[in-house]
């Protein structure tokens, strides 16, 4: 049960208490001929004061006097209070019942009877245990609304905690991935400078694109699917200059990618994955990068040649592991990743649906 929902039970039970507060007067007075509640001062005396009294006690047990003296260990404190609220009811229901034109008019016309007990109407006795019996539902169903109310705010508190946790652990793991693929470019730049390639001037533009990109986007959680798509390439484009033509890349996207918004950065450590295991100097070597939208899910594939074992031991470091716990983070068990090392192939399929 969500929140909304736990608030609109204890509404319900509020507003339930409430009623029987109301009615129960009608509910358990017995009607006679010669009477009728609605044709009684006393009774409508009666009525108003008990259901007022009674409706502010409600208020104040469960709002007040449960969370600041019996919560705070004034036991006695709150005992002594709901006693002189309990006597106090009494006494003032007592007075309007002695003094009530109609009860003194009945006292007056049966003053010589020897027992005048026999005589008194039927209705006199619910007053009797009426009093105490509505109290008592008054008390009780404050206290029992003010647990569940407090039960409520502690579930909140937690949802809360929970939801900054998650967030926490977000932040830290984007911002994980910022110094991992900051390190893996610069070796890529660090080979074009050593082997004194005319695109390292180049290569350092683009890099302080990507990393523009990077420090900017990734404070955000969503970004729009063709940005992350435009940053794909340029490190794609980037990883390119410093390659010899056995490498074969291809990047493609399906589909309309036109105002979709995804999570930054969640398929990069994939890629680079792809580019740190998955190139060799000496046999050809083919990396394929798909990203398409379709029947309401985004659909990203990598594979990458595999030359070694090299791939099969390290292709679930710190990068791809940060990947999963981030999906778990953000879409529980309603998204798909399947990684597949076979043949000599690492072939990634990640798909999740557009717009959780």
């Amino acid at each position: 049960m969500d929140l909304g929902k736990k608030i609109s039970a204890q509404l319900i039970f509020n507003l339930l208490i409430w009623l029987a507060i109301i009615l129960l007067p009608f509910l358990f007075f017995p009607y006679n001929r010669d009477f009728s509640p609605f044709h009684s001062l006393r009774f409508i005396y009666w009525y108003t004061f008990s259901v007022s009294f009674l409706l502010i006690y409600y208020f104040l047990n469960g709002y007040y006097l449960i969370s600041n003296l019996l919560a705070k260990k004034k036991i006695w404190l709150y005992v002594l209070i709901t006693l002189a609220a309990f006597f106090l009811f009494l006494y003032l229901f007592n007075q309007i019942s002695v003094f009530s034109p109609e009860t003194k008019k009945y006292i007056a016309e049966h003053k010589h009877d020897n027992d005048n007990r026999k005589h008194l109407p039927k209705y006199f006795f619910f007053f009797s245990s009426g009093p105490i019996t509505l109290f008592l539902l008054s008390w009780i169903g404050s206290s029992i609304s003010n647990i569940v109310s407090r039960w409520f705010d502690a579930e909140k508190v937690k949802e809360q905690i929970t939801q900054q946790q998650l967030e926490t652990e977000l932040s830290l793991l984007k911002s994980q991935i910022n110094p991992h693929f900051l390190f893996n470019t610069l070796n890529s730049i660090y080979t074009l400078a050593v082997t004194n390639n005319p695109n390292t001037s180049d290569s350092v533009l683009k890099l302080s694109r990507i990393m523009r990109y990077t420090l900017e986007e990734s404070r955000n959680d969503k970004v729009r699917l063709t940005e992350e798509v435009e940053f794909i390439q340029s490190y794609i484009s980037l990883q390119q200059m410093r390659l010899n033509d056995n490498v074969k890349i291809h990047f493609e996207v399906n589909g309309n990618v036109e105002f979709i918004t995804i999570p930054p950065l969640l398929f990069i450590s994939f890629i680079e994955n792809a580019f740190k295991y998955g190139i060799s100097a000496h046999h050809e070597t083919q990396i394929t990068v798909t990203i398409s939208v379709k029947d309401g899910r985004l659909i990203f594939e990598c594979i990458n040649n595999i030359h070694g074992t090299v791939g099969l031991t390290e292709s679930t470091g710190t990068g791809i592991e940060n990947v999963k716990r981030r999906l778990n983070l953000l879409y529980g068990d309603i998204y798909n990743l399947d990684i597949v090392n076979e043949n000599n192939v690492f072939d990634v399929k990640l798909n999740f649906p557009i717009g959780s």
